[in-house]
């Protein structure tokens, strides 16, 4: 789309050539963009003399590039037409190309949000094959002739370097003031080195729609000889032992610019002027990156991990003593981040932010490692190019995900919230790692040997827990002696077990007595159970995407891939008994605020968010009245291959329950704190609770695992492979099986979480102690809390006489305008005056 960027404002504004940019946006983008687009424009002031300039640079392929042909512009990057035919060759190194415009769908969301918040922005595109010395210095010629001062710079990915060279040309400070960096490869990226290595999913998708050239001719006859795409090579000197900038390092079967090239980019690198005071970087983190490499025959050995946005590794994006803030998503996203967004703007404004942490998430260095090889990444298809998208042919470097809670949505029907493709990506793995786990929890059910899945250890914890719930359960002298001749059975096993003893008969016993006897409290316990779990809904316009349970009174828990941030949970509520009655009546429920204020924790290794919430709905419910499913960090809650209950919003839709339809099959070693089991759930049930048969939470559901074919595509219902572009909800994906975080970890990681937020001066210390507490408590005594009923307001019905006398609980006072009425509990509230 190469129309004039404030053209474009204007439509959006008018609603003018709708179907063409909600084809070139997307209708969630495009919806977004829309009400930024209108609310900028109100807010200008014509009598405003100057506002405050920003100027941003994009990354690396985000600008728009030309070529001069017969002194006429000639567009190039991206014209997905000209690439189908062979254009890209026109842009190798040597042609004479101009930048003249800027790839819109990852920066206009963050333009738009620069301007309403009254900066003077425009973009400032720029040669992305040159090396960013080199455009650094055009850029200051141009800015220069324009006689600019006092400039804000806000960049992402290359656009950093570039802004190094134009600082470092402004020693007096006269014409850039503040740097904003945003997910800047200073040390480089392993991105370039899988371009050459004919791997990466740029090259792959170029090649899957140029009509003209395989993989090989691009990246050798064009992609290699770009100065400033060499440059972007992992730093030798952090990386000493895997020198990117010397040939030799390379395997025969990659592609590498010549030596003399390497070497003239390694100087150009190392010369680049470092940040100074004016600079302040985001970085991203909590996505899988290349973080090594190690050459072999047949390619590179890619070492992975969540430290890095998923295209520049942590360690090579931070430098020096800059001022440094974490953000938790993908490199091409990151302008599209809402918490990104935010922060940028308080930087430009101040200097300053509390958008963003100033230190890493654990997850980044406690985080899923993995390597891949260059034959698997070759190996990998691109389908379902749209040739309209500008940013699917750049791969990682570029993309138009954004916040789903951000988007408000003109449907009449609700959607719901996905799954993340990096979390189902992980389940995935996961699912295919514990094979042989859930193997032989298969042939112990087929065997009727159920117990023969499990170890002695967790059996023995199993058969403790069963006796804890039971002596709470125990009303009668008669129960308790079972209990106790149980526990006695028990222990006898513990103190003689040896190599003559029938460990597994006498648990045996022991567990299936027990199970007998607490079986009665299933469906009893599964009501008081149901009440606690609610819908997690935008406050903006009442849609859901995803589900969470009270943790204790006032504390909710869900993933962190649906509440990433605490601004995306200032703008969520949590919607209880949004569910069908008894009577098939709809019950609208009653919605509470999320409180961010008081608590916000979120780990995206976890894939958890710990959110406090407002005590009274928006219709004068209580928060208590709801209860709570308090997190048993002990083992033994259930044994594998026994069923599971899941008590979800499927699709952000109404509450439903999965009873018993559902086995645990596999709690695998590595990583160690995930659960496996079968299940019908659906996007939407992000943030469920998994139960045990006595509905104690074992288990926070974060994941679907997909079904798929041999090289890894996601199989659909209708047997095609799953588009992300018609389907980015994942509505048509297979669901073989479920993955959840199991609530042991989940408590072992928040043990340490009130010193943590202690120390970093944040709320909520307070209630995480509340939450472990009570946690603790049901450990030890076995109790289920019970909580108070709730009782649905009736909808307002015709008066019908029934014959019976009814009392109302009416009290009405008459003064000075001051009427009395009941509350919805039947207590009298005074409303007030006005």
């Amino acid at each position: 789309m190469q129309n004039d960027l404030s053209e474009i404002e204007s439509w959006l504004r008018t609603g003018a050539h709708e179907a063409e940019l909600r084809a070139h946006f997307g209708s969630p983008l495009y919806d977004e963009l829309t009400g930024l687009a209108r609310a900028a424009e109100a807010n200008l002031n014509p009598f405003e003399t100057r506002r405050p300039k920003v100027l941003f640079l994009p990354g690396m392929m985000g600008s728009r590039l030309s070529v001069i042909e017969n002194g006429q512009p000639y567009h190039v990057w991206i014209d997905p037409v000209d690439i189908t035919t062979g254009g890209l060759s026109k842009l190798k190194w040597g042609s004479t190309v101009v930048a003249n415009g800027t790839v819109l769908a990852p920066y206009f969301k963050m333009y738009l949000r620069l301007k309403l918040a009254g900066f003077d922005t425009e973009f400032l595109p720029y040669d992305w094959r040159q090396s960013p010395a080199v455009s650094g210095t055009a850029l200051m010629r141009q800015l220069t002739k324009r006689g600019l001062s006092d400039v804000t710079l806000v960049c992402h990915s290359m656009g950093g370097l570039v802004a190094r060279q134009m600082a470092a040309e402004d020693p007096n400070r006269r014409m850039v003031s503040r740097v904003i960096t945003i997910g800047t490869p200073n040390f480089g990226s392993y991105a370039p080195m899988q371009v050459f290595d004919l791997s990466h999913g740029m090259v792959r998708a170029l090649a899957a729609v140029d009509l003209t050239q395989d993989r090989t001719d691009i990246v050798k006859g064009t992609l290699r000889g770009f100065p400033g795409l060499v440059e972007l090579l992992p730093s030798s000197d952090l990386r000493p032992d895997q020198d990117a900038f010397n040939r030799k390092s390379w395997p025969k079967t990659a592609l590498p610019p010549q030596q003399t090239a390497l070497t003239q980019a390694a100087k150009a690198a190392r010369a680049l002027p470092a940040p100074d005071d004016r600079f302040q970087q985001i970085i991203g983190v909590g996505v899988l990156t290349t973080i090594a490499a190690t050459a072999n025959e047949t390619g590179f050995e890619y070492m992975q991990s969540q430290d890095g946005d998923g295209t520049v590794p942590r360690d090579l994006a931070e430098m020096g003593t800059v001022p440094r803030f974490y953000a938790e998503g993908k490199h091409g996203r990151l302008c599209n981040a809402s918490d990104v967004i935010a922060a940028t703007i308080e930087l430009a404004e101040s200097g300053a932010t509390n958008a963003l942490p100033t230190a890493p998430p654990a997850s980044a260095f406690e985080s899923l490692r993995r390597t891949v090889t260059s034959q698997t990444l070759r190996a990998e298809a691109d389908h379902d190019i749209d040739t309209r998208d500008e940013t699917a042919f750049a791969g990682s470097f570029l993309s138009r995900e954004m916040d789903p809670v951000d988007t408000p949505q003109t449907h009449t029907q609700p959607s719901a919230k996905g799954y993340t493709a990096e979390v189902v990506r992980d389940a995935a793995l996961r699912w295919r790692a514990s094979d042989t786990e859930r193997q032989t929890v298969r042939q112990s059910q087929a065997e009727a040997r159920p117990l023969q899945a499990e170890t002695p250890e967790r059996l023995d914890a199993y058969a403790r827990r069963l006796i804890s719930q039971l002596d709470a359960a125990s009303t009668t002298n008669e129960a308790r002696k079972i209990s106790r001749q149980l526990e006695g059975a028990r222990r006898d096993m513990v103190e003689l077990q040896g190599p003559d003893l029938p460990v597994i008969p006498i648990l045996e016993r022991v567990i299936g007595e027990a199970e007998e006897f607490l079986s009665v409290m299933f469906i009893k316990r599964a009501v008081v159970a149901a009440r606690a779990v609610g819908r997690i809904v935008s406050r903006d316009t009442g849609r859901g995407f995803g589900t969470g349970f009270l943790i204790a009174p006032g504390v909710l828990i869900t993933n962190h891939h649906v509440l990433a941030t605490a601004l995306q949970a200032d703008r969520a509520a949590v919607q209880f008994r949004y569910e069908l009655e008894i009577d098939s009546r709809e019950a609208q429920g009653h919605t509470f605020a999320l409180d961010p204020h008081r608590l916000f924790y979120a780990d995206a290794r976890l894939d958890l968010a710990v959110v406090a919430v407002a005590p009274m709905a928006e219709d004068g419910a209580e928060i208590t009245e709801f209860g709570f499913l308090p997190l048993i960090g002990v083992e033994g809650k259930i044994r594998k291959g026994q069923p599971v209950n899941i008590i979800q919003h499927p699709l952000a839709g109404r509450k439903q329950v999965v009873f018993r339809d559902s086995l645990l099959s596999a709690l695998p070693d590595d990583p160690d704190f995930v659960a496996h089991y079968t299940g019908d759930t659906q996007p939407g049930s992000s943030g469920a609770p998994v139960f045990s048969d006595l509905w104690e939470v074992i288990a926070l559901h974060h994941s679907g695992v997909p079904d798929e074919t041999a090289n890894g595509q996601y199989l659909t219902h209708s047997g095609a492979p799953w588009n992300p572009l018609t389907d980015p909800e994942m509505r048509t994906v297979v669901w073989i099986a479920n993955e959840g975080i199991r609530i042991s970890r989940i408590v072992r990681h928040l043990e340490g979480l009130p010193e943590h937020l202690l120390a970093q001066g944040q709320p909520g210390a307070h209630l995480i102690e509340d939450v472990l507490a009570r946690g603790r408590q049901a450990a030890r005594d076995g109790t289920f809390p019970a909580g108070p009923i709730v009782t649905e307001r009736m909808p307002d019905a015709p008066f019908a006489p029934s014959g019976h006398t009814v009392t109302l609980p009416l009290q009405i006072s008459i003064g000075q305008a001051a009427v009395t009425a009941p509350n919805r509990a039947g207590s009298v509230v005074s409303p007030p005056r006005g």
